[in-house]
C-alpha cells in the first residue's frame, strides 16, 4: 500500500464490517490469505480489488468460473507508521 503511504510494518486500525464502499481500502480474504487492498464493486457483481503499489496487477473476483472466495473483513480507520 506504498501509494497510500502505508509502509511495511505499519499498524493498521481496521473496523470490522462486512462492506465497504468503492475506493476504500479495506482488509480483505481472499481464500485464506489475508490482504490490504482498495474495493471497487463492478457493475456485474464482481469485486476488484487494487493495490496501492504499481507492481501489483489488479485482481478481479467473481463470474460464473470463479473458484476463489472472497469476503471483506473491514474497513481500515487508521494506521500508525513503524517510523514514528
Amino acid at each position: 500500500m506504498i501509494g497510500a503511504r502505508i509502509l511495511d510494518g505499519d499498524v493498521v486500525f481496521i473496523r470490522k464490517q462486512d462492506v465497504v464502499d468503492d475506493g476504500s481500502i479495506a482488509a480483505v480474504l481472499i481464500d485464506d490469505d489475508a490482504t490490504l487492498k482498495r474495493v471497487y464493486h463492478l457493475a456485474d457483481g464482481r469485486v476488484e480489488l487494487r493495490a496501492e503499489n504499481p507492481k501489483y496487477a489488479p485482481i478481479v473476483i467473481g463470474g460464473e468460473n470463479e473458484t476463489r472466495m472472497c469476503r471483506i473483513l473491514g474497513k481500515a480507520v487508521a494506521f500508525q507508521s513503524a517510523l514514528i
